[in-house]
C-alpha cells in the first residue's frame, strides 16, 4: 500500500473514532461525571484510563479479537453482561446518594469514582474495559477499515492514532466539565446531577440486558 492509501486509512480510523467519541455512552457520561465531581485532575485520570482501556480494545482488534468472538459468540455475550452489571452497580450507587440526600454537601464523596487519581484510572480503565458500546467499535467497525493486506507498519500506526487521539479526546472532556461554571453549577444541583448520572448508566444497562434476553 502506498502513501496516500496509508493515509487514507488513518483517516477514516481517525474520523470514526471521533464521532465514536461525541456519541454519548458510559465512557463519555464516566469522564463527565468525575470532571464534574472530582475536578479536573480525577477526570483527567478517568479520561487516562478509558484512553488505555481503548488502546487495549484497538490492540485486541488489530489481532484479530472478531473472530475470537465470533468463533465463541458466548463470551461475548458474558462480556456484555458484566459490563451491564458493572453500569447498573454504578448506577445505583448515584441513584442511592441522589435519594438519600447524602450527596448534597460540597465536598461530599463521588458515589461513582473515589478521590483518588489512581482509583479514578482504575474506574475509567474497568468502564471502558466492561462496556460493550467500546467493544463493538473496536471489534467491528475498526476492523472494517483496516485492510487485509495491512502492513506491520501501518497496524503501528493505527495503534498509536488510537491511543493519542483516545488521551486528546477525553482530555478535553474532563478539560471542559471542570471548569468552573459547570462545576459551581454541580454544587448547586449535585443530587439532581447524580439522579441524571445514576439513571444514565442504569438505561445502559437495562438496554444490555433487554438486548440479551430479546436476542
Amino acid at each position: 500500500m502506498d502513501m496516500t492509501g496509508m493515509l487514507l486509512v488513518l483517516f477514516n480510523i481517525a474520523l470514526i473514532n471521533i464521532v465514536a467519541w461525541l456519541t454519548p455512552g458510559p465512557n463519555m457520561f464516566a469522564v463527565m461525571n468525575a470532571s464534574l465531581t472530582g475536578g479536573r485532575p480525577i477526570g483527567l485520570a478517568t479520561g487516562f484510563g478509558v484512553a488505555a482501556a481503548s488502546f487495549l480494545w484497538a490492540a485486541l482488534a488489530v489481532l484479530g479479537v472478531r473472530v475470537v468472538f465470533e468463533t465463541y459468540p458466548q463470551g461475548f455475550q458474558l462480556l456484555r453482561l458484566a459490563g451491564a452489571g458493572y453500569m447498573l452497580w454504578l448506577g445505583f450507587r448515584a441513584l442511592r446518594a441522589a435519594f438519600a440526600g447524602t450527596a448534597g454537601g460540597a465536598g461530599a464523596a463521588n458515589p461513582l469514582v473515589a478521590g483518588s487519581r489512581l482509583v479514578a484510572f482504575r474506574s475509567g480503565f474497568a468502564i471502558c474495559a466492561a462496556n460493550p458500546k467500546a467493544t463493538l467499535f473496536f471489534a467491528s467497525i475498526l476492523t472494517a477499515f483496516v485492510p487485509p493486506d495491512a502492513s506491520g507498519r501501518l497496524l503501528i500506526a493505527i495503534l498509536i492514532l488510537c491511543g493519542v487521539l483516545g488521551v486528546a479526546c477525553h482530555s478535553i472532556t474532563a478539560t471542559l466539565f471542570s471548569t468552573p461554571a459547570l462545576v459551581r453549577w454541580f454544587e448547586r444541583n449535585r443530587n439532581r446531577a447524580y439522579a441524571v448520572f445514576g439513571g444514565v448508566f442504569c438505561f445502559f444497562a437495562l438496554a444490555i440486558i433487554h438486548d440479551l434476553v430479546t436476542g
